[in-house]
C-alpha cells in the first residue's frame, strides 16, 4: 500500500483527523456532507492518498473547516522547500519605455 510520504499532506491529514476525531464526526457522515466517496476521506486521514484540492476543500467545508487554515497551521515551509528543491521565483526585469 502507498502513504503519502509529502510532509505537508501528512500534517494536513492528521489535522483533519484530530479536527473530525474531537468534534465526532463520522467518516460516512461527512462523506454524504462533503458528497464524496467515504474511501477518499478514509484514504486522507489514513494517509493513503492526496486527494484533488477540490475534493480536499469539499471535505474541508462539510467538516467545518475553512480551507485558509490549512496555511495555518504550524509548519515550517523555508525546511520544506529546502527538502524539496522549492526555489522562489523572481520577476524578471522589464525595460522602462
Amino acid at each position: 500500500m502507498n502513504y503519502i510520504k509529502d510532509k505537508y499532506f501528512i500534517v494536513i491529514a492528521d489535522y483533519v483527523k484530530a479536527f473530525i476525531d474531537e468534534k465526532g464526526i463520522d467518516v460516512a457522515d461527512l462523506a454524504a456532507a462533503a458528497n464524496v466517496d467515504r474511501k477518499q476521506i478514509y484514504r486522507l486521514i489514513k494517509k493513503e492518498n492526496v486527494p484533488k484540492l477540490s475534493t480536499l476543500i469539499r471535505i474541508l467545508l462539510a467538516a467545518g473547516i475553512e480551507p485558509s487554515k490549512l496555511f495555518s497551521i504550524k509548519f515550517d515551509f523555508e525546511i520544506y522547500m529546502k527538502e524539496n528543491n522549492i526555489l522562489k521565483a523572481t520577476p524578471k526585469n522589464k525595460k522602462k519605455s
